[in-house]
């Protein structure tokens, strides 16, 4: 049953703390599970306030609009997450659901469906999640949310994962992107955010000077991941470009070589620790190349594996 939170009386924490309804079974108040949380109440749009930790910079124009025609033909289907408002009184502070609220600002509505949370709930920890989890970020509002996480919350790159549902390997690709050049970071939250995310790592892993010719041509023609890995082999100095994989390798092949590609790396990575002191600085980039490339490698058999 939907409520005016005017008539609702004083309003009750829903749980001890936040960190409880995220631990305990049934108490989901990002996707759904309502066991825990007060009625529903509708708010006035004017009573709500957005969320200044809100990792979303750019709302694309034609999504709101898609979103906007939606609430008038269908109607509100998932209520926002709301929180008293620290200084405002009977104001409250989105914590999710922004695209939801300007969007029924759109459609002309005066009210929208919220749950309340309590006071003392963590909106910056919870308005990060709900994102990262639930909403098409850009690559770099990706990157930009995690490390949030990171700094706000003293997080191990795991322990982000975890919140996530993702492995380690794939928070730290994705956090690569933010030794972009700030003007590609900038693009890629305003207006080129649909550029594929593997041109952008290897982009961001060239020095920042050089990236930017390299993302004036993606921007004009396009840029492949080969086209890109290329030329930064090419600005490294004398680099040759990555080999393409044999064509006719099929996945049962590549499958029984894992044995004789791991012992390779064992023994590869033995032989660097006895011989650390005595790498070039040539030789220590091109290492970290390398290791950026499995991190890559790693991420896409993540992919695979579900």
């Amino acid at each position: 049953m939907v409520k005016n939170w005017r008539k609702a009386g004083a309003q009750q924490p829903v749980v001890k703390s936040i960190g409880e309804s995220l631990e305990r079974p049934g108490a989901d108040l990002l996707f759904g599970n309502t066991e825990g949380l007060r009625d529903t109440v509708m708010l006035r749009l004017t009573d709500v306030v957005p969320n200044p930790y809100q990792p979303r910079r750019h709302f694309d124009a034609t999504e709101l609009q898609a979103l906007s025609h939606s609430l008038r033909e269908v109607g509100q289907l998932s209520p926002i997450l709301v929180t008293p408002h620290p200084t405002e009184p009977k104001h409250f502070m989105l914590v999710a659901g922004e695209r939801r609220w300007r969007a029924a600002e759109m459609a002309g509505l005066g009210r929208i469906m919220a749950h309340i949370l309590p006071a003392e709930t963590n909106t910056e920890q919870i308005a990060l999640i709900e994102n990262l989890q639930r909403v098409d970020l850009s690559p770099v509002e990706e990157a930009e949310g995690i490390r949030r996480l990171i700094e706000t919350h003293d997080y191990h790159q795991e322990e982000v994962g975890e919140l996530l549902g993702r492995s380690r390997t794939e928070v730290n690709t994705t956090l690569t992107l933010l030794k972009l050049h700030p003007d590609i970071q900038r693009d890629c939250v305003t207006s080129h955010s649909e550029m594929p995310k593997a041109v952008l790592l290897e982009l961001a892993r060239m020095e920042p000077a050089q990236q930017l010719p390299l993302w004036e041509k993606a921007k004009r023609q396009g840029l492949t991941v080969r086209e890109a890995r290329d030329a930064r082999a090419r600005q490294e100095g004398g680099g040759t470009p990555a080999p393409k994989p044999a064509k006719d390798l099929t996945t049962k092949q590549f499958l029984s070589q894992i044995g004789r590609m791991e012992q390779n790396l064992a023994q590869g990575a033995e032989l660097l620790a006895q011989s650390r002191d005595q790498l070039s600085s040539k030789e220590r980039q091109r290492l970290a190349d390398f290791r950026d490339r499995l991190l890559d490698y790693a991420q896409r058999i993540d992919s695979a594996i579900g």
